[in-house]
């Protein structure tokens, strides 16, 4: 049976992260059937050790007439698609057309523009999609992929071959739980998905006002607890992965924990309902990208945690605005509550007051999200 070959351009983070996917596929033709695009020589020695097949500079159109790839990976920064779709792809398909050969599939790794655009930008006879990877399947060598959500969106004017459609359903597979949303829905799932990473920053804020209280407790200890409390709600066997308990922390503060992950998901939630994102997809995104994020911060150094922040938020990006945001309107708040939550003051408003932050988090992340490709249509 004959291998998939794969283009891939836009050889950054992102495109590196879902190795897995490339092997998944390709199996051991990767370092003949696959290649990767980088626009710049900056860190190539070190993506063309990371990769098990050729990496290059530039040439885009040269090497898609060369290879002719039945997919076209397209992972360039989110203000690049434009100019990358319409002077590289859009006159490549067009060839391809006139020469009467097969078209590849597009698979882009942006969440904006969404996949609408690809219909015109390139023809109502290409099959594209949006494809947003899960960000945590691996911790410490521990398999947790299953955890996280991955999400594919098409365009319901274009119908799939059943052939090329299961295929790209089933690519993201290695990375997380897939599941299928709108072409209109990639944006805000991706903004709901993000607004969960501040479970990072949920576990600093825990780490900080113990040692106020003269507590020396690691990360590991409160994202265990907050795990624990968030399981109530949680309950999908996947969790089993990672065994966690809340004897780290005291019972005032676990019973602060249970509040605010309530909370935090309320709000997400709203924000999706707002969006008419569908529930089930809805809750299992909020849901194991919360779990996800907490395993993440229970097994690894906060260096680590930091690092990984730094990976994932692109300057002008989702995640960054998510940070920027939620340091405006949460960061403070929720010290200030957990601080008086210890003295024995309780503020019966907490989860409203929680729930609103996340929703006001994911809102902010969506309309900037909307914005980030430049592209305008």
């Amino acid at each position: 049976m004959k291998k998939e070959n794969i283009v891939i351009v836009g050889m950054g983070f992102l495109a590196t992260y879902v190795m897995a996917c490339y092997e998944r596929l390709l199996g051991d033709d990767i370092g003949t059937n696959c290649i990767g695009i980088k626009g710049s020589d900056r860190g190539l020695k070190e993506r063309q050790a990371q990769c098990p097949f050729p990496v290059i500079v530039g040439k885009v159109r040269e090497t898609l007439e060369e290879r002719r790839p039945d997919i076209i990976v397209l992972a360039v920064k989110p203000d690049q698609i434009g100019d990358m779709t319409e002077g590289t792809l859009a006159p490549y398909y067009q060839m391809l057309r006139e020469k009467g050969e097969p078209l590849p599939d597009l698979y882009s790794f942006a969440p904006d523009p969404s996949v609408d655009y690809f219909y015109g930008a390139l023809g109502a006879d290409v099959n594209a999609a949006n494809m947003i990877p899960n960000m945590v399947s691996e911790i410490e060598g521990r398999h947790v992929a299953p955890v996280g959500v991955s999400f594919v969106a098409f365009d319901p004017r274009r119908q799939w071959p059943e052939a090329n459609r299961k295929r790209a359903l089933e690519f993201l597979i290695p990375t997380g739980t897939v599941v299928e949303v709108d072409a209109d829905k990639a944006i805000p799932f991706l903004s709901a998905q993000c607004a969960c990473h501040l479970m990072f920053e949920l576990n600093y804020i825990a780490q900080d006002v113990q040692k106020e209280f003269g507590l020396e407790k690691t990360l590991s200890d409160s994202a265990a607890a907050y795990r624990t409390v968030f399981h109530k709600r949680f309950q999908d066997p996947c969790t089993e992965l990672i065994p966690c308990a809340a004897d780290g922390v005291s019972p005032e503060l676990a019973e602060f924990m249970d509040v605010v992950m309530e909370g935090w998901y309320q709000g997400v939630l709203r924000f999706t309902q707002s969006e008419q994102i569908p529930h089930e997809a809805a809750d299992r995104l909020i849901c194991g990208s919360m779990e996800a994020l907490l395993m993440e911060a229970q097994l690894e150094p906060k260096e680590q945690l930091v690092q990984n922040t730094k990976n994932h938020a692109t300057p002008g990006g989702f995640l960054e605005m998510c940070l920027i945001t939620f340091h405006k309107r949460g960061y403070q708040y929720i010290t200030e509550q957990m601080e008086k939550w210890l003295k024995g003051e309780r503020n019966e408003k907490l989860e409203s007051e929680i729930a609103e932050i996340s929703f006001t988090v994911a809102k902010a992340i969506s309309d900037h999200g909307k914005t980030v490709s430049g592209i305008k249509r």
